[in-house]
């Protein structure tokens, strides 16, 4: 589900931010503005976990996992429990692998460190809303060590799934990181296209993320061996 969407000079998306330190929450408002986001709404600041999950159903949550009546991480865990469709965006200080993995596994669409929040809350918000991921480097480089110990042997010979010219275009350009829109750019195709063959490479690799299946596709050789 879209957190957000590009609507002119502006990014609009139904927000609540999760974060007890009213100095945190004052910054974030204004960056997001300065930034351009007029037409963001902070709709709830959250304090207490409980108050989260008794008013989001849906859109875009920015969450610190240090509460004062509670764990991040239990927060997520709970929150798509009960059915919560929206994007999670874990914004805290811990760095410790074992917080990210866990947030991530919990439910989390991205995990940023606070002392990124000036340089890269608004670019990473944009890139979010065309499709892309947001993770701070640190993180993305735990989660990239995560993938490389659980992925299973390489799929070689005639394992390897078949793929159409456009499907192989579309994976090495998901390899680099591009987002959705920035594949379609490139591809000079609609982002609903870009979807549906990404959907496709999923289940010809029998993946559910972008990670998993650019992953699979280097230890392979499929990448290595430029498609």
């Amino acid at each position: 589900m879209s957190a957000a969407r590009a609507t002119g000079g502006a990014t609009t998306a139904r927000t609540l931010l999760v974060e007890d330190d009213r100095r945190i929450c004052e910054v974030i408002r204004a960056i997001l503005t300065g930034a351009g986001f007029a037409a963001l709404d902070v709709v709830h600041t959250a304090a207490l976990a409980e108050e989260f999950l008794r008013s989001a159903t849906h859109g875009l949550a920015l969450v610190d996992l240090g509460l004062p009546d509670g764990d991040g991480v239990e927060l997520i865990r709970s929150a798509r429990a009960a059915a919560f469709a929206g994007t999670i965006v874990v914004l805290t200080s811990a760095t410790a692998p074992d917080r990210i993995l866990a947030a991530v596994r919990a439910g989390a669409d991205g995990y940023m460190f606070k002392e990124d929040l000036d340089a890269k809350l608004a670019p990473a918000l944009r890139h979010l809303a065309s499709g892309g991921n947001v993770f701070s480097g640190g993180a993305a480089r735990v989660l990239l060590d995560e993938v490389r110990r659980a992925t299973p042997p390489p799929v070689v010979g005639p394992s390897l799934p078949e793929l159409t010219t456009r499907e192989r275009e579309v994976l090495q350009l998901l390899s680099t990181g591009a987002s959705y829109a920035e594949i379609a750019r490139e591809l000079a195709i609609s982002v609903n296209t870009v979807r549906s063959y990404i959907r496709s490479l999923y289940e010809k690799f029998g993946v559910e993320n972008r990670a998993e299946i650019v992953n699979l596709a280097w230890l392979s050789g499929l990448l290595a061996r430029g498609l």
